[in-house]
């Protein structure tokens, strides 16, 4: 039985991914704002008011957790602010950039001793953080929030390998949330595509930029 550590778990896509670890019999530790019904019924271990902009919040959620090694680390919260040039608001931008990017970055320095050997460090990204893959413009902080986070997997790939930890980026595709008005595909669906992509991770897979299925984005 592994353990997981879900951030933003409390709906959406982080909800759906306690549910399908749960479910496999893993044990859940689910970071979130606050508790919902829907996580409650996962049997996830909860520790609710931990928001990912807070530093106390996030070094308070470490230290109540304890000591315990986590074997799948995934850093699920993040938010979209639409945007374009005519309608672009820096406060709107800094938000973005503390969640989307220095949010995993403080999970991480918070959680970091509790990673081991062969443990996943898994960050969920966008094809809209690639540089590459950008045909339609729009949206500036969330690309540049993302494309931030990019730029943290793959310092933290570099630099977690000598403790042999694998750190991956995910695009899970559109998924059907608030965060989407609710179009795309089912959370259940998508969480359960990102926990096969996982279980196949090795370590040559460290600092990829992969979507739900595992091919790979360009940067």
């Amino acid at each position: 039985m592994a353990t997981i550590l879900i951030t933003g778990a409390q709906s959406g896509l982080g909800l759906a991914l306690a549910k399908v670890y749960t479910q496999r019999g893993d044990n859940v530790i689910a970071l979130c704002r606050q508790k919902s019904p829907e996580l409650e019924e996962t049997g996830a271990e909860m520790f609710d008011g931990v928001d990912i902009r807070d530093d106390t919040d996030v070094s308070g959620a470490a230290k109540k957790i304890g000591q315990r090694s986590v074997d799948v680390l995934i850093n699920n919260a993040g938010i979209l602010i639409d945007d374009d040039i005519g309608s672009l608001q820096l406060i709107n931008i800094r938000e973005q950039f503390e969640v989307n990017a220095l949010g995993p970055l403080k999970i991480v320095l918070a959680f970091r001793e509790r990673l081991r050997r062969g443990s996943f460090l898994i960050n969920v990204s966008s094809r809209m953080g690639s540089i590459g893959d950008n045909g339609s413009g729009r949206d500036y902080g969330y690309r540049m929030s993302k494309a931030a986070q990019n730029m943290l997997t793959c310092t933290l790939a570099r630099d977690l390998l000598r403790e042999g930890v694998i750190v991956t980026a995910i695009h899970p595709g559109i998924v059907a949330t608030k965060m989407t008005d609710h179009s795309g595909a089912l959370p259940d669906e998508v969480a359960n595509d990102m926990k096969n992509v996982v279980d196949k991770l090795t370590i040559s897979d460290s600092g990829k930029f992969l979507d739900r299925y595992g091919a790979e984005i360009p940067w």
